[in-house]
């Protein structure tokens, strides 16, 4: 099976192309698979949480938080 395959069968199945679903964030493409599937989506562990913890409890961060994280972090850091 090509990649070009597997690419159609993810577009099909999500409902947007590829090129889209690489430039939503991880809660933009939430929400539309909530809209479309009519279901809210949920993230769980099957796991125990050992150590530092859930990395999952802020919920998912989009890459402009991160950018900001990391800018304050790199600001401290000087």
């Amino acid at each position: 099976m090509s990649f070009a395959v597997v690419e159609k069968n993810v577009e099909n199945l999500i409902g947007l192309s590829a090129n889209t679903i690489r430039e939503y964030s991880p809660s933009k493409l939430r929400l539309h698979l909530e809209n479309k599937n009519k279901c809210k989506i949920s993230f769980t562990t099957e796991f125990p949480v050992i150590g530092r913890g859930n990395v999952l409890r802020d919920g998912i961060k989009t890459s402009e938080e991160i950018n900001k994280d990391i800018d304050r972090i790199l600001a401290h850091s000087k």
